[in-house]
């Protein structure tokens, strides 16, 4: 095995492929090799994969876990690589990777930026993170960098581009995943600078806009007329179901849109009445994902769901008649936005307007406090439920008052709606489709 031609290297470990006396590869998958002095030989340690970039994130996996840096080490240690093996060994493991990519990534191109226009010399040391530095990311995060979205329809496969500011907070969630990066590498540098981020409330103007219930009944309406067309009411069916999933269960957007029937991710639990936002194998965050009551309407959209809750239906037919194609959406955006501008919602508020709104009625009509914290994520269950019974997924009584408040509303959403909330009759036949009743 020769190091001369390695694919990859980091300090005294590089990789490479173990090779037959005649110098050729004899396994497809990379090894991290390096010398050993004691043995006086060559060592090396199978990666398990043949992808180069997998390879990498193995050896430096490996680089950090045995490397000792000495005091030079340290001295050229970078901000770049910071966020590399922070992101190597922890917050690519994490359920908010994508999350944390996407913060380290703005910081990233915000130093390329700074370095094209000579503000800052590469490497760039942590020893140039500083409050003026802070200072010029923060201006050029909400102003300077505007975000753009390309997104096609997809009925006439047209593109459309917008572009928007990016909102304080969104800044600082990267000054904050920065700060983690840093603090997680302390030991390979020689001084972490303390970079004090600002807090969402600092950032984020006070909010109190809510629906009333009015309100919410306008929106369901909206979901199931539209202006009127067949083709405009077609296309808000994700929109419709959202709504029934957002107000039935208090979720986040995120949860809402992740909800499914299929046994595989353990989440409706139809004898129990009971469903779990949070689907099997998913590790539950700081924003917790609550085992919510399922009220009758949801029930009801939930029996005739293949999938996931949140989907387009359209009608299509074949020699034996007719049959519902239900197709996952990535989001409602488009249609909450649509919906937004046609009754008066102030700009600015998103789908989790409706989790607001819902939680304030339940407040309001007197709901338990510290079952609508459970509910609503706020309070995992494993911190109460030997308080009281009624935190018990197990127990029958439990989040009754939830669930007595939320029958009552969702029936009276039904009457104020003006159409039926109900979805469409249909049973699954023996060919697997999905057929109207």
């Amino acid at each position: 095995m020769s190091s001369s031609n390695y694919s990859y290297r980091r300090g005294d470990f590089y990789l490479d492929y173990p090779r037959g006396k005649d110098g050729k590869p004899v396994s497809p998958n990379f090894y991290i090799c390096w010398y050993d002095t004691a043995a006086g030989r060559i060592q090396r340690r199978s990666t398990r994969t043949a992808d180069l970039r997998l390879a990498i994130e193995a050896l430096d996996r490996h680089y950090l876990a045995v490397h000792k840096p000495s005091n030079d080490q340290r001295a050229s240690y970078t901000v770049h690589q910071a966020m590399v093996d922070y992101w190597t060994l922890h917050g690519s493991g994490q359920t908010s990777s994508d999350s944390i990519h996407a913060r380290l990534k703005l910081v990233t191109r915000f130093i390329a930026h700074e370095i094209k226009l000579g503000l800052v010399r590469a490497p760039v040391f942590p020893s140039v993170l500083n409050e003026e530095w802070l200072k010029r990311f923060r201006a050029w995060a909400t102003d300077g960098d505007a975000i753009t979205q390309r997104r096609r329809d997809p009925e006439t496969k047209e593109w459309t581009v917008s572009t928007r500011k990016r909102s304080a907070a969104t800044a600082e969630e990267s000054v904050i995943q920065l700060n983690a990066a840093l603090r997680f590498n302390e030991q390979r540098m020689v001084a972490v600078p303390r970079l004090k981020h600002l807090t969402r409330a600092e950032v984020t103007p006070k909010r109190t806009y809510r629906l009333s219930g009015d309100a919410l009944a306008e929106m369901l309406h909206y979901a199931h007329v539209g202006d009127g067309t067949v083709i405009h009411t077609t296309r808000l069916m994700p929109l419709r179901r959202y709504l029934i999933g957002a107000i039935s269960t208090l979720g986040r957007p995120d949860a809402v849109m992740d909800m499914s029937v299929l046994l595989s991710r353990g989440q409706w639990l139809p004898a129990e009445r009971l469903f779990d936002l949070n689907p099997a194998g998913r590790i539950q965050t700081k924003k917790y994902r609550a085992i919510v009551p399922v009220n009758d309407l949801l029930s009801e959209w939930l029996s005739t769901t293949d999938d996931r809750l949140v989907c387009n239906e359209v009608t299509r037919t074949d020699p034996d008649g007719e049959w519902l194609d239900q197709r996952a959406v990535l989001s409602v955006k488009k249609a909450w936005q649509s919906m937004r501008a046609e009754l008066g919602i102030p700009t600015g508020w998103g789908p989790k307007l409706i989790r607001y709104s819902v939680s304030s009625i339940l407040r309001r009509r007197g709901v338990d406090k510290d079952q609508l914290a459970v509910a609503m994520g706020h309070q995992a269950l494993n911190a109460t439920t030997e308080r009281y019974a009624s935190l018990d997924p197990e127990d029958p009584r439990y989040l009754e008052s939830v669930r007595a408040v939320l029958d009552d509303l969702v029936s009276e959403l039904n009457r104020k709606a003006g159409v039926s909330l109900n979805p469409r009759r249909s049973q699954v036949g023996q060919d697997g489709r999905r057929r109207p009743v």
